[in-house]
Order: C-alpha cells, then sequence, then structure tokens
C-alpha cells in the first residue's frame, strides 16, 4: 500500500490542532454574539460563522490530511448557482 503525506501520523495531527484551533475561534464568535443579548443579530452571526468556516486555513489543512480536495466548500446542490456548490 502506497502511503501519501496525508496519511502521516503527523498529518493527522496536525489536522486535528487545526481543527481544535477552529473550534475554539467559532465558540469565541458564538459568546461575542451571544454577550450581545438584545442587541444580537441572528443573520450576521450566522453569516460570520460561515465566512470563518470558508475562509479557515484550519479546514484546508484538516481536508489536505484527508485527502480531499482544499478548495471545496461542500457538495453540489439543486438551488447552487454557476459554480457554487452550497
Amino acid at each position: 500500500m502506497t502511503e501519501h503525506p496525508h496519511d502521516s501520523p503527523e498529518a493527522l495531527r496536525a489536522a486535528l490542532a487545526a481543527a481544535d484551533a477552529l473550534i475554539n475561534r467559532l465558540e469565541e464568535l458564538i459568546a461575542d454574539h451571544l454577550s450581545k443579548k438584545d442587541d444580537l443579530d441572528e443573520k450576521e452571526a450566522f453569516y460570520q460563522l460561515v465566512e470563518a468556516l470558508e475562509t479557515a486555513p484550519e479546514v484546508t489543512k484538516v481536508r489536505l490530511a484527508l485527502g480531499d480536495d482544499p478548495h471545496r466548500f461542500g457538495d453540489p446542490t439543486p438551488v447552487a448557482a454557476g459554480d457554487s456548490t452550497g
């Protein structure tokens, strides 16, 4: 069986560390929005979380470690426009 760079224990550890860092950042975003209480803008909070996920370098590390396309945003959907996949 041929081993790929993304199969190495180091790559997997780096991907796990990246995922943990991203989870921590998302938790901070959520806590920041929840602290606004009555001034909470749910739509803005949602879009900030989506943006954080789409642009996170940690997601690229995780995808590479899994052998996935690092630029994939999701599977094509019936409502996707053009080259958008989500």
